[in-house]
């Protein structure tokens, strides 16, 4: 199996998180079968009415072995050179819309688990590819759930096949997300007789930078180990665009963190819903994604970065699918493509990247499934 022809297969679906994933899912579905693997469907409805599919390939008996896990969802493209949906080759460069995040790496992942014979695994190789990454992780969540595979193989090991240029990374952040929501009453701005509802979100709001600046860059929420060292919160808002003539009756924003591991949030979300009340707004917690934190000392962590050649394994600030999947399995994140070139316009991936990224996932399925396993 060639990996740029996978590359190119599977960029060539247009599967951005709002529409449906399926068509891309198929096309992993032929290649996993074409790689020898048994294959799991698990489609499910998202928050928005689409249909979305994830795709379990197992090759191998038994239990435990080795998971090369990725999305196939991508962000949208606009304002590209080229077409972004055909995979275009320009000196030692391939551009196309998740040609390294992560098509690319996901093709590596296919290539690495044809390599061996069902026969010759003393553990099983799996290729997991869901939806949503790119907005809430919901398409791991569904297979933890779901997925007879998963459920039945008892999975110990897994490379997150993020593009990493092959660094060997242990933790990254996780996600926290308040959905707040103020409420006034509309009148003509003239009568003085409406509430507008900025005004009480916008006191709530100062209040939670002043918490941020005072409290989340303090010692307590620091980890030195990531860039930057404290979680952001991050403040999107809007009141709907009402005319300028109108007290605006609802504004409402939303806030998203990065906690690290091994960090306690509880206080802090407590204080959030705290300030909601002081400020007469309501804020709920949608969603909580955990960090990643997988130990340094762990086999799958050492075992990366013998085969990488590695010094020392690394930290990142953005979020993954081991944010659910780490909590059934030890994980590495791990793949070729720079996370620079993730969700830009001409987004590309080297080639020579592409081949690495066939050798090492190779070594580490022949290490985990056949020489060492588990």
């Amino acid at each position: 199996m060639d990996v740029t022809e996978i590359t190119g297969d599977l960029v060539s679906y247009d599967s951005s998180s709002l529409l449906s994933n399926a068509k891309v899912s198929s096309a992993i579905a032929r290649w996993m079968r074409k790689a020898g693997m048994s294959v799991e469907l698990v489609p499910y409805i998202d928050t928005n009415g689409v249909k979305k599919v994830n795709v379990v390939g197992k090759k191998g008996r038994g239990t435990g072995g080795l998971a090369i896990l990725g999305h196939s969802d991508v962000v949208p493209a606009g304002g590209w050179d080229s077409d972004p949906y055909k995979l275009t080759v320009r000196k030692g460069k391939l551009y196309g819309r998740g040609s390294a995040d992560m098509k690319g790496p996901i093709a590596c992942g296919l290539v690495a688990s044809g390599v061996f014979a069902a026969k010759e695994l003393k553990r099983p190789v799996y290729v997991i590819v869901t939806a949503d990454e790119e907005t809430d992780c919901g398409g791991a969540a569904v297979v933890m759930k779901q997925s007879r595979t998963f459920r039945e193989s008892r999975i110990k090991y897994g490379i997150i096949a993020e593009p990493t240029l092959l660094d060997v990374v242990h933790a990254h952040k996780g996600s926290l997300k308040f959905d707040v929501t103020a409420k006034g009453r509309a009148a003509h701005s003239s009568t003085g007789k409406g509430i507008n509802a900025n005004h009480r979100l916008i006191p709530f709001l100062n209040d939670v930078v002043e918490f941020e600046r005072k409290v989340l860059t303090g010692k307590k929420y620091l980890n030195t180990s990531f860039t930057p060292p404290h979680a952001t919160m991050n403040i999107v808002m809007g009141d709907g665009g009402s005319a300028t003539n109108i007290t605006a009756p609802v504004s409402r924003a939303s806030i998203n963190c990065r906690p690290m591991p091994d960090q306690n949030w509880t206080p802090v979300v407590d204080h959030i819903k705290q300030l909601g009340k002081k400020h007469g707004v309501q804020v709920t917690v949608p969603k909580r994604l955990d960090p990643l934190g997988t130990p340094e000392h762990s086999r799958i962590i050492q075992e990366s970065l013998k085969i990488t050649g590695k010094r020392k394994s690394k930290t990142v600030s953005y979020g993954t699918d081991g944010m659910v999947f780490g909590k059934a399995m030890e994980l590495v994140v791990m793949g070729p493509g720079s996370i620079q070139q993730a969700h830009t316009t001409n987004e590309w991936i080297a080639k020579d990247q592409l081949k690495k990224g066939v050798e090492i996932f190779t070594k580490m399925v022949h290490q985990f499934c056949i020489a060492q396993p588990e």
